[in-house]
């Protein structure tokens, strides 16, 4: 290893990063530490990845295949900007057979206009996100749509684009409505696309029929190839086995909003976990919360403010950190941070060169405030 460490000169982040993904997968001793100088080897491109999964093969287990094949896409697409890394998770398989990889963390657009979106996301890219989160509803999708065309300098294949449907919808509707998220991105396919709610937002058309009906409308687009991927968003358990009900390919994310102090405030995590849904967080930070005591606050109160000083990292980092760490350990998925303030957006990247632990994983998993918002499970 000090070998290692000499010739290539890594960053100390990226060792601390690599040790920690494969101390997670692998028990035992002599298995990680081949397993580390492979990644670390790999990750500098000097070994290819045929070469390491030769390798890899004399020392692992059959049970093992399926998480060492994961972190190897995860260590070869990663993102590094300055000493930071993003890895990536497998949320499913597209109509081809390939995995669908969607990065843990991405750039969020909610409440922008197509102004503010175009400027957020470009900075993003600049700031090495390889993800960006939009909707049909956001009435934003050209200014993002510009911001790939201008700003997004590699291969398609490597940003992962994801969008919304508006809820309530027939499967026409749904089609429709895609083509025109299409229009607007400027793009041939998304990575992944999901009904934004289990009705309208108005509840005037709800019901498990209309669900059905829109989630056909999915599937279509998927099989078609205009999604990667397909999903939902505010769907509790009831809502989830609606879809189950008639799916021929199965919601692949259910994106629900998760904090610091929201708890699993719609019961959904573990029926998601149980279905092989990947359950995902919208706000984060709590950007909607209502906060009357700022000593709450996710980017700047007390708790999370303190539990940063022991890392030299924010508040806001912390608050992203325990959402991803439990992405990391396969409970969840990504977190998608909003910001057209460069700094915060380099700031909140900066989540995957430190680990909670476990005692401050259970503090913020104990918070109760700021309160999350339910409401959704009474969609009829």
């Amino acid at each position: 290893l000090q070998l290692v460490i000499d010739f290539i000169q890594f960053d100390f982040d990226t060792y601390i990063y690599i040790s920690m993904m494969v101390n997670t997968i692998f028990t035992t001793i002599a298995t990680k530490q081949l397993l580390f100088v492979v990644f670390v080897l790999l990750s500098s491109r000097m070994l290819d990845a045929s070469s390491s999964s030769s390798i890899i093969s004399t020392a692992v287990t059959n049970e093992e295949e399926l998480e060492v094949v994961s972190l190897l896409r995860g260590i070869t697409s990663k993102e590094k900007n300055g000493n930071n890394i993003i890895p990536s998770i497998k949320i499913g398989i597209d109509n081809k057979g390939k995995d669908v990889m969607m990065p843990l963390i991405g750039a969020g657009t909610w409440q922008y206009n197509d102004t503010i979106a175009y400027q957020s996301v470009c900075k993003a890219f600049e700031a090495g996100y390889t993800f960006v989160d939009t909707a049909f509803g956001y009435g934003n999708q050209v200014g993002v749509g510009n911001a790939i065309r201008d700003c997004w300098d590699r291969p398609r294949e490597d940003l992962f684009v994801m969008t919304k449907i508006p809820g309530g919808y027939t499967s026409s509707q749904v089609y429709e409505a895609h083509v025109q998220n299409l229009l607007q991105l400027q793009l041939d396919y998304v990575d992944h696309v999901m009904t934004h709610f289990p009705s309208d937002w108005a509840q005037h058309h709800a019901s498990p029929e209309l669900r059905q009906d829109e989630w056909r409308g999915l599937e279509h687009l998927y099989k078609e190839g205009k999604a990667r991927s397909i999903g939902i968003s505010h769907y509790c358990t009831n809502h989830i086995d609606d879809i189950l009900e008639i799916a021929t390919v199965r919601p692949s994310v259910n994106q629900v909003e998760y904090h610091i102090g929201s708890q699993d405030i719609d019961h959904v995590i573990t029926k998601c976990q149980n279905e092989n849904i990947t359950f995902m967080s919208f706000s984060s930070l709590c950007g909607p919360c209502e906060i009357d005591d700022n000593r709450n606050s996710l980017t700047n109160g007390e708790l999370v403010t303190s539990i940063g000083k022991t890392y030299n990292k924010t508040g806001s980092q912390v608050s992203l950190r325990y959402i991803v760490q439990q992405a990391l350990e396969g409970k969840m998925g990504s977190v998608i941070p909003k910001s057209n303030n460069m700094k915060h957006i380099q700031s909140n990247k900066n989540i995957f060169d430190f680990e909670l632990t476990k005692e401050h994983m259970m503090t913020l998993q104990a918070a109760t405030k700021p309160a999350g918002s339910d409401g959704d499970c009474d969609v009829p």
